[in-house]
């Protein structure tokens, strides 16, 4: 320490002298310590103290701060209610049955939310898309669905499957391009404060870094009661919107039946609706989780949802829900189209020697790999039921980096990249990346 550092506090501080009254104020002058070698002291409350006193003194203090803040930010936790595994099976979320089922349950009770699919009634071909997890990468979805519009050649799809940003998206791409104003407004006018506010270092000692309140504000202005009712007349017609959360008691990923849900006619169904939207691009830890109330047999309780990525990247229709219709794609002319909102290619870079550096590069070497296992099972069971598989995805090639957690230049630099991809057809590749070459 040297002279520049020492600065004469005096002043009237309350409440930082644990011996003082109450309203008693704590005086604090640095008296003797310019000259190297001569030790420091500090008048505090008028008596001399050390400097390693002092320091030990404001060590106390600060953990006495840190306890205080931690306390108050517990007490405004979400108080929850205890229940079990078997309530849990049994439980409706808020009073709307038949709305959803386990995304891992067997194939005989996923096949009971693919009822009345129309292609199933009629013997068309099955046409659907999966959109995957990805942040702010969403807006390449968000932009190739856009272009695919202008194109002329988007299909109608039949089944809709989104996780994360893609659940997000998934609303619009399931009623077409009629949304697609709707659809651009969400990726090319986010910005960091209109998804995040709330302190994180206070999120640390609370349920998440940040609110999800401006996520749900968003939502609320782009999903309303006519876009719900479109959503029912939709599902009416044969057709099917999921989504996926994950129920972080059970561990297990929950697929909501959205189609179902608009079309039940609840009160609440534009909440729960809004709801499972938001909870499905909540990432846990850096957002609050999603609490749902639920009831079985008369006791009710509230269920925590999370990024349905947590669970599954990208929901495998074609392992999971086609599987359960029991329908092939051959002589029929099936097509799966899978989005992912994110790079799939290898891209190297020397990591630097660093803690977030390394935990950061790992986590999206992880990612990676996860969307490709998934991607790989989902091209074997296309080509062996005789689906055609289509694959895109943002390629190395797209040059702009994002800077911060949500940068409005690099997203509308995506959407763009996507937008001209779309009205090109999608440029969908037909095999995934590395597989034979």
């Amino acid at each position: 320490m040297d002279g520049a550092d020492l600065v004469e506090l005096a002043s009237g501080r309350k409440g930082l002298d644990a011996g003082a009254e109450k309203g008693e104020t704590l005086e604090l002058a640095i008296v003797n310590a310019s000259i190297a070698g001569t030790p420091l002291r500090i008048a505090v409350g008028g008596e001399f103290q050390s400097m390693s006193t002092f320091r030990r003194t404001r060590y106390a203090m600060n953990l006495s701060v840190l306890f205080l803040m931690s306390a108050v930010v517990s007490a405004q936790a979400e108080q929850r209610t205890p229940y079990t595994e078997a309530e849990l099976e049994k439980a409706v979320p808020m009073g709307i049955p038949g709305v959803r089922a386990w995304g891992d349950a067997p194939l005989s009770v996923l096949k009971t939310q693919m009822a009345n699919l129309g292609p199933l009634l009629t013997g068309q071909p099955i046409s659907m898309l999966a959109l995957s997890g990805g942040g702010e990468h969403g807006a390449f979805g968000a932009g190739l669905l856009s272009g695919w519009s202008e194109s002329g050649h988007r299909p109608t799809f039949d089944i809709v499957t989104g996780v994360s940003t893609g659940a997000l998206m998934s609303p619009f791409a399931f009623l077409g391009s009629k949304y697609d104003d709707r659809l651009k407004a969400l990726y090319t006018q986010m910005t960091f404060h209109s998804v995040f506010s709330g302190n994180p270092f206070l999120g640390l000692f609370g349920q998440g870094l940040y609110s999800t309140a401006p996520l749900q504000r968003v939502v609320a202005s782009q999903v309303d009661q006519k876009l719900l009712a479109d959503i029912a007349t939709a599902y009416r017609e044969g057709r099917r919107l999921f989504v996926i959360t994950t129920n972080l008691d059970a561990q297990r990923p929950v697929l909501w039946n959205m189609g179902a849900l608009a079309a039940s006619g609840h009160p609440q169904a534009l909440e729960l609706f809004r709801k499972v939207l938001v909870a499905s691009a909540s990432v846990a830890g850096a957002f609050d989780p999603v609490y749902i109330d639920a009831e079985a047999n008369g006791h009710h309780f509230k269920e925590m949802h999370v990024d349905g990525g947590t669970a599954y990247p990208l929901f495998a229709v074609p392992v999971r829900l086609l599987a359960a219709t029991g329908q092939g794609g051959e002589h029929n002319g099936g097509q799966i189209y899978i989005v992912i909102n994110n790079n799939l290619d290898p891209d190297f870079a020397v990591t630097k020697p660093k803690t977030f550096n390394i935990a950061a590069r790992a986590f999206n070497t992880l990612v990676k790999s996860s969307f490709y296992d998934t991607i790989l099972n989902s091209y074997i069971f296309a080509k062996d039921e005789g689906y055609t598989f289509n694959l895109a995805y943002i390629p190395n090639s797209f040059g702009v980096k994002s800077v911060g957690l949500v940068d409005q230049k690099y997203m509308l630099a995506l959407f763009d990249l996507g937008q001209a991809q779309g009205v090109e057809g999608g440029e969908w590749q037909h095999t995934p990346p590395r597989l034979y070459k």
